[in-house]
């Protein structure tokens, strides 16, 4: 499937403006004969570049960006559409797109201010009734920075804690940035809504908004062919269980952005199709038991508080802290351990939980003393990147660690996690180090 965007989405009358034509394969295989008509509103000059484009060839997951330059000659809300967008999918066949409209707003000279930001979706297909990231691209076309971005999102869609809001602390003249926000779709279409709001401080000091809409894809996953490096059953993608808890009465832990990390990093994997990322956030032990039954996991990665006895906390019915045992965990654990591969226990002093667990599962990652938020996320960034390009458990651990030993820090954290590994009866050791 091939996506065409238009951006930015608000020019300036009278101005002599860059529109970006940007075409995206979104499907599983290369289309070829990509050929899109641009039909402009009336009162817009081309000054630059050709209304009809033509693309011989565009690979699955490439992105074809073609420049025009246009004067729109008066204020208003207008719309460019295409009487002509077709092009050949993987097997040949002809695809016809009719139904092409992007809506533009030409503001008047004096509110150009206003027109310096542009908000534009970065691609790609949301999955339906599955937490996936939302990607959305801000880019300053005006002359002097703007300070202080904070968007906020609203649709069909359930936002990840903290919420639908992100912040960008500075965005220079000319700079595109791109803010994530792990979302839940509920409803599907090639078009579904999302409003989006920025508010910065311009070049003038002065605090301003701009509201933009965003159509979005949304659709139900397939459950794609196990690639030769994936699973052990061969059907169907891998799911990666995320539970997260931070009882109300112990230090809060950032389990969201570590959340938020995986999930990106999931994403922008090659192998980003052979992953499923469940989550239980808040859980409490008997959470942890229904999602073992119900989602029967992979992977299995926990966020949270442990104890040096093994203990890992999770949540009571009030939100409160509620220790677990280290043997009663594993006990649990091993009645999955024909569809669990891999346990991550991302907490502190979980290496007797680990080494519990190993007697079951076939890898577990501890950590043998405490870890440090930013620490336990940096792991996770890395083992996860190693996960999403195919590489084998061991590979990643030492990727995760390797991206902990590379942070600037005061202590050598690179240590503290360690990767064991259940073969037959005996049990080998992998530490960071």
């Amino acid at each position: 499937m091939i996506e065409v965007w238009i951006e930015p989405r608000q020019l300036v009358a009278g101005r002599d403006s860059r529109l970006a034509v940007r075409f995206t394969n979104t499907g599983p295989a290369t289309c070829t004969d990509v050929v899109f008509k641009l039909e402009l509103p009336g009162g817009f000059l081309l000054l630059s570049g050709r209304n009809r484009i033509q693309i011989p060839e565009l690979r699955a997951g490439a992105d074809h960006t073609y420049d025009l330059v246009v004067r729109p000659r008066a204020v208003g809300d207008f719309a460019v559409e295409s009487p002509n967008f077709s092009y050949r999918d993987a097997w040949g066949t002809p695809v016809r797109v009719s139904d092409f409209r992007a809506e533009l707003s030409v503001l008047p000279a004096a509110s150009a201010a206003m027109a310096v930001l542009s908000i534009d979706y970065a691609g790609g297909e949301l999955a339906l009734d599955e937490w996936d990231v939302l990607r959305i691209r801000i880019g300053n076309s005006g002359d002097s920075a703007l300070r202080n971005l904070t968007l906020t999102i609203d649709g069909p869609i359930t936002v990840a804690s903290p919420g639908p809001r992100a912040g960008i602390p500075a965005l220079a003249a000319g700079e595109k940035a791109e803010v994530s926000f792990v979302v839940f779709p509920a409803n599907s279409g090639r078009h579904v809504p999302v409003d989006v709001r920025a508010t910065f401080t311009d070049g003038a000091g002065r605090r301003r908004a701009h509201d933009g809409r965003l159509l979005v894809t949304v659709a139900r996953r397939q459950a794609q062919q196990a690639s030769r490096t994936g699973m052990r059953n061969g059907t169907g993608p891998d799911t990666i269980l995320y539970l997260a808890a931070s009882p109300e009465d112990m230090p809060p832990l950032r389990s969201d952005k570590e959340m938020r990390e995986v999930q990106e990093q999931l994403q922008l994997g090659k192998y980003r199709d052979r992953f499923r990322l469940e989550s239980r956030l808040a859980a409490r032990f008997k959470d942890i038991g229904q999602a073992l039954a119900d989602v029967k996991p992979r992977i299995v990665h926990f966020s949270g508080h442990g104890e040096r006895d093994g203990s890992l906390y999770v949540e009571d019915e009030l939100g409160g802290s509620s220790p677990v045992t280290a043997q009663g965990l594993a006990r649990l654990f091993g009645l999955h351990a024909a569809t669990v591969d891999c346990v991550i226990v991302n907490a502190c002093h979980t290496l007797r939980l680990a080494e519990a667990m190993v007697q079951h599962i076939d890898h577990v990652v501890g950590m043998r003393c405490a870890i440090g938020d930013v620490a336990a996320i940096t792991f996770s960034i890395g083992f996860y990147q190693g996960l999403a390009a195919s590489a084998p458990v061991p590979e990643a651990f030492e990727r995760g660690c390797a991206f902990v030993e590379a942070q600037p820090s005061g202590k050598p954290e690179h240590d503290t996690p360690v990767l064991l590994t259940r073969v037959s009866t005996t049990t080998t050791t992998t530490s960071g180090g």
